[in-house]
């Protein structure tokens, strides 16, 4: 990441923010705080983890990360280029589907329908190319009923 991309976001180039930032790049997908606090402490041990949430929310808050909300759980991510979020609904897969590979659904949406998709951080929820070929169990009647 360019020195100068820091400025540009407001932030100041720090070691600890330099670590989350080489663990996302490195584990390539979203984490929890919790689980973004064990990976710096196993780069950096003296790095706490008051500091590692403090500066989530503040390269949060500057637009170098982003949050996605799922199975209760606030996950974090990189905010280089502009994507969706695939997720797996049966394995909980989650991946990244850039965002000019969705164009054509919004090109769709906006000449069809009117509607104005923003244009990154949708949520779309199905099931993976594994999960999909792997038949569901078969539902015990009455089951979900409440």
């Amino acid at each position: 990441m360019s020195k100068s991309f820091w400025p540009e976001k407001g932030l100041r180039r720090t070691g600890p923010r330099m670590v989350i930032l080489s663990v996302l790049e490195q584990v390539a997908t979203h984490v929890s705080v919790p689980g973004l606090v064990r990976l710096t402490m196993s780069v950096q041990p003296t790095i706490s983890p008051s500091t590692v949430y403090r500066n989530v929310a503040a390269m949060t808050d500057a637009g170098v990360l982003h949050s996605v909300d799922y199975a209760g759980e606030t996950l974090y991510g990189l905010s280089m280029t502009a994507h969706h979020h695939l997720i797996c609904e049966r394995c909980g897969l989650l991946w990244e589907l850039p965002a000019e590979e969705f164009d054509p659904v919004v090109a769709h949406l906006t000449a069809r329908r009117g509607f104005d998709l923003s244009l990154a951080g949708q949520v779309l929820h199905g099931r993976c190319r594994r999960c999909a070929i792997r038949p569901l169990p078969p539902v015990r009647p009455g089951a979900g009923a409440g």
